[in-house]
Formats: C-alpha cells, structure tokens, sequence
C-alpha cells in the first residue's frame, strides 16, 4: 500500500519532465508547444503519443464504444491523456485548450522505456490511476442523477479549478460560461441558464461578470449533497 503523499511529490510535473531528460534524446521524443485557447486536437484510436500539461487548462472529451460524450478538465501538470492500455483506449477524442495552455507531446515508447528504467515502482502511472479513479467516479455519478443535479455537480466540480478568496468563496476559472456549463452538465443552455438563476436568487453564486464567483460553496454543497470525491 501506498501512501497519497508519496504517490503525490513523485508524480509532479517538474519530477516527470526530470525523469525524461535524463536520456540525451529527450529532444527527438518530447516537444513543447504553446497554443491560443480554443486550440482543439482530435484524438484517434490509433495513438502513440501522450499530452503532458504545463500551464493553463484543457477539456478533454471522448466516446466510449457505448457512444456517449464524456467530458473533463485538466489541469496544470497533469497528463492529458496517457494511454496505458491499447484495448482500453476510447475510440475518439478530442483536447480544447480552455485558456492559453502550455503543453509537451511525449513519445509513448519512450515514455514507457523511461518510467521502466527510472520509476521501477510505477509511482507515476499508479498517480494516473488515482486520478482516473477520480474521474470514473464523476462518470458514474452524472450519469445517475437529475439534470438539475448535473448542474449543480458541475459547478462543484469546476470550483476545483478556482481561487479561494475565502473559506467560503471561490473565484471560478474565466473559462466558466453558461455553454460550458451546460455542455459539461449534459443539458440545454437554457436549462443550465435557469438552473444557475435560482442560484443567483439565493445569494450563492454571482455569474454577472467574470469571473463568476461562488459566494457560498456550503449552501451549494448542501444543495446537492453528493460528494464530488469517492468515499473510498
């Protein structure tokens, strides 16, 4: 058993990008770009690279063999997509770069090669797994619960990527709008839109300009009274 600090300060961003520059060829495998926001990158089954964020943030959206939309964010020094298993890959994808993002595109191979060689005990790709623990866990639960919920549970979800301007406010990501609400909640514009109004009626969120602003994350918790994290 591992301890989530270990798995935490080993699996950092500067650490991984260490870790590859040990070999010399570092440069032929690994590439770094700077991109607008907006900047989309579709993904296909067929892939043999990883994305690797250094700065900013990313909506990653792929299909299972189910057909379904699932949506996430990234964010910074995280790995956007890390395909560790072949068969498990989803069939399509897509990354849209929310805000002007700063990313490294990381030969899979070598990648493989370097964390069998440097990371014996598999710390970086048992990080990932944690993570994705995470999101499999978001997956499920907006799948099973109310529409009004779902809008809730995304609010909740995107405060992760806020300030804490106090223990109970929050300054959401300028990126927050109505669509992206909407379309990460899986429902109309115009729903999410009401949704959010009766938020604004009872003092908890101010979405008159950006950045919109939780004003209070505990009324909003206990509105929805789901976790947003498993239990386990």
């Amino acid at each position: 058993m591992y301890s989530k600090e270990t798995l935490e300060s080993y699996a950092t961003f500067s650490n991984i990008l260490k870790i590859l520059k040990r070999d010399p060829r570092f440069n032929e495998y690994c590439s770094q770009a700077r991109v607008p926001a907006g900047t989309s990158i579709p993904l296909s089954k067929e892939r043999n690279t990883c994305y690797l964020l250094e700065s900013g943030y990313v909506k990653y959206n792929f299909s299972g063999e189910d057909g379904m939309r699932n949506y996430y964010i990234v964010y910074p020094g995280k790995f956007i997509v890390l395909p560790i298993v072949q068969e498990y890959v989803p069939n399509t994808g897509e990354i849209v770069f929310l805000s002007e993002s700063v990313y490294w595109t990381i030969d899979f191979e070598f990648l493989r090669k370097m964390l069998f060689n440097e990371d014996p005990r598999n710390y970086i790709m048992l990080q990932f797994s944690v993570e994705t623990r995470y999101k499999l866990y978001v997956l499920a639960t907006m799948r099973n619960i109310t529409a009004e919920e779902r809008v809730l549970f995304t609010l909740i979800r995107l405060a992760n990527f806020g300030m804490h301007v106090s223990a109970n406010q929050i300054d959401l990501p300028n990126f927050v709008t109505y669509n992206m609400v909407a379309e990460l909640a899986g429902t109309s514009k115009s729903f999410a839109t009401l949704t959010l109004k009766n938020l604004r009626n009872k003092g908890i969120l101010d979405s008159s300009k950006r950045p919109w602003v939780i004003e209070d994350m505990a009324s909003l918790q206990e509105a929805l009274n789901i976790s947003d994290s498993p239990s386990f």
